[in-house]
């Protein structure tokens, strides 16, 4: 495929962190997470799960300071967009430069927490078109456990986000699946355990995950730590329960490069982030 055939690249940074109900500290530099070098994303995108829930005001709390950090590590950046479900929420940032250019922004959520009510399990997701090139962000928490009942919950609730999750616009006259898109991005802490034993076995990627593609991982568990240490729980096995996959249509998507970092490590995570550059194929 010749470069005339792809629209101009587009740079995607998508970020994901499981917080722990904490809130991080006020100090916090959130740029080894954030930031890559020589790079300036077009977007990015980050996921957030487990944000407090115990008060009405811890929860605008949270918003904000997660917010005021946001801005303070992407200063030329706007807001394009955020969606929240409970403790899952979503902001997409864009270039401000380019978020002139951005069109059709939807959102959606769809809570699989107990009856597929309650939204301490479920998916949040953010979907707008930029350089003629439709776009999918879904942060998604899914439910834990390493049993096969746990597997078989966390496949049901995959499911239900794909089959049931739908974007409509604010005029209400358009409305888009998640299949309906070139660039679809599916992260969060998913809690399938992949971990050093099954590594090669990519997360015990049943068929129900295939249709997305995952850099290969080289970087440490990151999950379950000791809050503020570099120490693992050993009262769980570490695994890889956060996130970044992928999946292509009619456009072409490149991995960069995939990572965690230590100098956040105020939650029993780690965050992780990965680099894309995509290009719409041109026919």
């Amino acid at each position: 495929m010749t470069e005339s055939n792809s629209s101009s690249p587009l740079s995607i940074l998508i970020g994901s962190f499981n917080i722990n109900k904490r809130y991080p500290p006020s100090d916090i530099n959130l740029s080894s997470w954030l930031t890559y070098p020589s790079i300036t994303p077009h977007i990015v995108a980050i996921g957030l799960q487990e944000l407090p829930l115990t008060f009405t005001f811890s929860q605008q709390k949270s918003v904000y300071e997660w917010t005021q950090l946001l801005e303070r590590t992407l200063p030329n950046y706007q807001l394009l967009s955020h969606v929240r479900l409970n403790g899952i929420i979503l902001f997409i940032y864009i270039q401000s430069s380019h978020i002139n250019q951005c069109s059709s922004i939807a959102t959606a959520k769809l809570p699989t927490g107990f009856m597929n009510i309650y939204g301490n399990k479920g998916s949040v997701g953010i979907r707008c078109e930029l350089n003629q090139t439709s776009l999918c962000f879904l942060n998604c928490h899914l439910s834990a456990g390493e049993n096969s009942y746990a597997l078989q919950l966390r496949n049901q609730q995959y499911s239900l986000i794909h089959q049931h999750m739908l974007f409509k616009s604010q005029c209400k006259k358009f409305q888009w699946n998640i299949n309906e898109h070139n660039g679809i991005f599916l992260f969060g802490d998913l809690n399938y355990r992949q971990t050093e034993t099954n590594q090669d076995e990519l997360q015990e990627k049943t068929d129900i995950l295939k249709t997305y593609s995952e850099f290969k991982i080289q970087f440490p568990p990151t999950y379950k730590y000791k809050p503020n240490t570099n120490s693992y729980d050993l009262s769980r096995r570490s695994s890889w329960t956060d996130r970044v996959l992928y999946r292509n249509n009619h456009c072409r998507i490149q991995s960069i490069n995939y990572w965690t970092t230590s100098m956040i490590r105020f939650s029993d995570h780690r965050p992780i982030a990965k680099l894309f550059f995509l290009s719409r194929l041109i026919h």
